[in-house]
């Protein structure tokens, strides 16, 4: 089981994940319909973030951020798929894998999740609506 401090960690670690997901591919898009949606969805995900960051420091626990080496290997990933297909339609199948992944491990955490805070559990309620909200919003651009 995982408590308050470690739930919110993760949430951080997962929406820095997203907004360094979309910050990878954004000079990417071909359309401003994919611009403006990837620029709502990173600022979806700065909000959690920073909402889980303050949290967590009020609580009195110390955040931590995705290690550099996850992040560094994500990048390389999307500039090699971006080389072979930059696509608005190719950024939307990688953003809806990362969101699926997100929505996976957001709703295994859950299940192991054992605070009863209420703040702490809506936040990981609103991460996961908003990587399904993500999902759907993508698919326009198949």
């Amino acid at each position: 089981m995982i408590n308050d401090t470690e739930m919110l960690r993760f949430i951080m670690k997962n929406a820095e994940m997203g907004c360094r997901g979309i910050n990878d591919v954004k000079h990417y898009s071909n359309t401003a319909d994919m611009a403006r949606a990837l620029r709502s969805q990173n600022m979806e995900y700065g909000h959690i973030y920073h909402n889980a960051y303050n949290m967590l420091r009020n609580m009195g626990g110390e955040s931590s951020h995705v290690h550099p080496f996850v992040a560094t290997m994500a990048r390389v990933k999307a500039k090699r798929d971006m080389r072979a297909d930059g696509s608005d339609s190719r950024i939307a199948e990688m953003m809806i894998k990362g969101n699926s992944m997100g929505v996976q491990k957001i709703a295994r955490r859950m299940r192991q999740y054992s605070g009863k805070n209420k703040e702490v559990t809506a936040l990981a309620d609103k991460l996961m609506e908003t990587q399904q909200a993500n999902i759907e919003s993508m698919k326009s651009f198949l």
